[in-house]
């Protein structure tokens, strides 16, 4: 019997695609949340960073620049938190409405 036996780098390239689908359903399933961390991470790091689009030593708009930035980052995070406490309010409601459906 002739079998066919699949080269090594088939395997490695077929489970790194079966990852890859994985990760791309993992985002699509929690874009919203995920956005809304990583544009408030990208912003923190902007914020914390000496490298800015207006250099601090200019007086008012050097800072502006920095608190515009964290107004946003804020609004990024608050905006994750009250998708994560939908989500929860969702679960919760569908959980309650199993639960009488089977009474």
């Amino acid at each position: 019997m002739n079998f066919y036996i699949m080269e090594w780098y088939y395997i490695v390239l077929l489970v790194f695609l079966g990852l890859l689908l994985l990760a791309v359903a993992f985002v699509y399933l929690f874009r919203e949340r995920i956005f809304n961390w990583l544009m408030a991470t990208i912003l923190g790091a902007y914020i914390i960073s000496p490298i800015d689009l207006l250099p601090d030593f200019i007086p008012v708009a050097g800072w502006g620049d920095d608190l515009g930035a964290l107004i946003f980052m804020i609004g990024f995070i608050i905006n994750a938190i009250r998708i994560g406490s939908r989500n929860k309010k969702e679960k919760r409601s569908r959980k309650i409405l199993n639960s009488s459906k089977t009474n």
